[in-house]
């Protein structure tokens, strides 16, 4: 069947995108804090559009939102909020579309969003990734039942793990799926967030067996709230931009190489 000038055209589009998949190895690794970090950091390179989008269930995601963490009810008080997941759960077309703020293109799950429980199906997922608009997309995919399906696809897969031993063991299985697609071939980077002088550091290389990763070390959980409180991305307070910026900017160079 002969492709028409808009498939061609279509398809060249989707090509163009280098998407980025944050995930965490269990729930409070910090994934959504390095999926942030990287689009901030990555938003200052000339050229290239930068969108940060969740990859979730919106029902899962009723509590904690990263739209009320950055203050996006504040930052679009006089501008509409695309709801992406709306959007694409009503057949709408949401290519061209975007809601730019910090240089960034933000596809993120409303309050509204989670209050109607919307769940796209995988191929309405795809869609989603697929159309929104952007050049480098950084994917915070949520750890769930299909994550591994949405990884697949990603040109890169940023794993990241809290060196607590419960969140390791509970997240173990998940690591050893991640792992077999880096066996397959799938460039996989690994993070040690939260790395501090309390890590056992021998234990943590037995049980994990990695032969190469990065550590972010654990930071005040002061500076945290002082992002909230002021609605900003963590990565805007000083005091963690010293603490994450030199393995981010690593992981940039050396991995991503951009």
């Amino acid at each position: 069947m002969r492709e028409t000038p808009d498939a061609a055209a279509e398809m060249a589009y989707i090509a163009e995108k280098q998407k980025i998949g944050v995930v965490g190895m269990s729930s409070g690794s910090g994934a959504t804090f390095v999926a942030t970090t990287l689009a901030k950091m990555l938003s200052h390179k000339d050229g290239r559009k930068v969108t940060f989008l969740e990859i979730c269930d919106c029902a899962g995601k009723a509590g904690a939102l990263t739209y009320d963490a950055i203050g996006f009810d504040k930052r679009f008080k006089t501008r509409e909020f695309v709801r992406f997941y709306s959007e694409v759960k009503n057949g709408n077309n949401i290519r061209g579309r975007s809601n730019p703020d910090e240089q960034i293109n933000w596809g993120l799950v409303t309050p509204e969003d989670a209050k109607d429980e919307i769940e796209l199906t995988p191929i309405e997922m795809v869609r989603l990734i697929n159309n929104v608009s952007g050049d480098l997309i950084v994917c915070d995919v949520s750890a769930q039942g299909n994550a591994l399906d949405y990884l697949i696809d990603m040109d890169y897969v940023i794993f990241v793990i809290d060196p607590m031993p419960s969140g390791m063991i509970a997240g173990y299985p998940f690591m050893r799926e991640v792992r077999r697609l880096e066996f397959r071939g799938k460039k996989v980077i690994w993070v040690v967030n939260k790395h501090n002088p309390g890590i056992n550091k021998r234990d943590l290389q037995n049980f994990l067996k990695l032969k190469e990763h990065y550590k972010i070390p654990l930071m005040p959980a002061e500076h945290f709230y002082n992002a909230q409180y002021n609605c900003r991305i963590p990565y805007e307070v000083a005091g963690i931009r010293d603490g994450v910026k030199e393995a981010m900017e690593k992981i940039i160079k050396r991995e991503l190489e951009l």
